[in-house]
This record gives C-alpha cells, structure tokens and sequence, in this order.
C-alpha cells in the first residue's frame, strides 16, 4: 500500500528512500524562525531615544522607576508609561522616542521571528505578565547557561498576547513566502530576480508583480532591506569590524554598506552601533 494508492494518506519521506513512513496529516503549522539577540537587565539614569527606529522585536519588562515612550508627534503623538510589573511588546521598524525622570531599570529582549512575522503592524502593545512569564524572568535572574530558554518562554508568552490583526501579512501568497525566505537565508549570494523567481516557481514578471501587490516593494528592494536589516542587528549585537558586517550580509565592501545605510535608514554603521537600548 503507497500513499499514490491512497490520497487520504501522505508519505512524509521522499519517493526511493529506504523509509517508508505513512500515514494521515492531522495538523499542520506553518514553521517559524526565533532568534534571540539579547537578554539584558540594566538600571538606567538617563533613557533618552530620539526616533529610534531598529527591525527587530524588543520586549521591555520594567523592574523601578518610571519611563515613557512614544510614537509620532504633535497631536499624533501617542504614549506610553512604562510601569514595573507590567510588559510591552515594540514590533520592528517602529519609531520611538523615551525619556525618565528618574532612575529606570528593566529587562529587556531583543529578537526576530524571520521575514514574514517581522512584518508586523509598527507600534507599541501593552502585555500582561503572566505566571509563566514571572517564572521565566526569575529564571532570567539566575541563568548560568549559554542559552536563552528563560528569553525564550518570555518572548512566546508575550507573542501570544498580541492582537491577530497586526500581522498585516499573515495571508501573503505561498510563493512570496517562498521567495522571501529563500532571499532572507542567501544574503551573501549575489541573487537575482531570476534566482528567486525560479526558487518560487514563478516567471520574473509574475514575481514583481506580486512583490508589488502584497508588499509594495521589488524583490531586489526587499532583498536590500533583509541585508541592511541583518547589518542592523550585528552592528547592534556584537563587535565584529564593519568590513566583516558588510561580508556577512551580502555588500562587497564596508563604504558600499555605509552608503546604503545611509541612503535608506538615515545613519551611519558608527551612529548606528552607538544607538540606545
């Protein structure tokens, strides 16, 4: 009996492997990529950030004191107190700005959930601490390990708050899925419409035409901003040379990286290194 002769069934190894495992698909989700930048607790007497605008996830967990933030400004100006005991949730490419009248301490994590749940709807979102997230900090506390599993179970707590609606782009076509993971995992290959075409399964026209549908971008556009986005995270989160960043994300040389940071996020790799948390 093979799963041809019976479509119910589905084989879950590849045809002429010497596994043979069968059987029926019950539930399926979708995979997702966590990767934790940093799990800090830091006491703080002066918090100023002037627009701050990063693409990766922060959880702050305030611990004493008092702090605001804020999106916009003028009338649209929207803020909010950080409170201790209680969380928030910033999602990437959300402009901020804080100020403390005092002393400030809290945790904060910084992470990214991969190219398609990074495009949430910007904005700051209140979150409850919940039992499991006070276990998790109390493990943050006291962690004498390499890995990050008390930052983990915090961050996935906090996720699970947020309103299904920020997710702009949880309905995007399978194949622009496809496309945007296949960019995100060979930024240091020099790609081209054709490769990420061909990698989804579409013709180079019916690839930008669906870039521009449902994310309003190109493919090469958005290819350049999972590169500067990359660039981001390691000028932030270790110290590796400029020239190394630029390898690491796909820019042949570190003045190329400096003149595209500059062109489209408004900074410099040095500027952008010695930003706040």
């Amino acid at each position: 009996m093979s799963a041809r002769d019976h479509p119910e069934f589905i084989s879950l190894v590849p045809d002429r492997s010497p596994h043979e495992v069968v059987g029926e698909r019950v539930v399926m989700l979708p995979g997702i990529t966590m990767e934790i930048l940093t799990t800090r607790r830091i006491e703080l007497d002066r918090w100023v950030l002037e627009e701050l605008n990063d693409p990766y996830w922060r959880l702050y967990l305030p611990t004493t004191g008092e702090a605001a933030v804020w999106t916009g400004s003028g009338s649209g100006r929207i803020e909010t107190r950080l409170v201790p005991g209680e969380a928030y949730l910033i999602s990437p490419r959300t402009t901020i700005s804080s100020r403390n009248p005092g002393p400030f301490g809290k945790w904060y994590v910084h992470f990214t959930l991969g190219p398609s749940a990074d495009r949430a709807r910007p904005g700051i979102y209140p979150i409850v601490v919940t039992g499991p997230m006070k276990s998790a900090l109390a493990g943050c506390e006291g962690a004498a390990t390499r890995y990050p599993w008390s930052s983990a179970s915090l961050v996935v707590e906090a996720l699970q708050q947020l309103p299904a609606d920020i997710w702009r782009d949880h309905r995007i076509d399978p194949r622009l899925e496809r496309a945007l993971e296949f960019m995100h995992a060979n930024l240091t290959r020099k790609l081209t419409c054709a490769d990420v075409a061909k990698f989804a399964g579409l013709s180079v026209r019916s690839l930008n035409q669906l870039f521009r549908q449902q994310i309003e971008t190109t493919p090469m556009r958005a290819l350049l901003d999972f590169r500067l986005d990359k660039a981001c995270r390691l000028l932030r989160h270790n110290n590796d040379s400029i020239e190394q960043i630029a390898s690491e994300t796909g820019f042949p040389n570190r003045y190329y990286l400096s003149r595209m940071l500059k062109q489209h996020r408004g900074t410099s790799p040095a500027a952008y290194r010695r930003g706040q948390v």
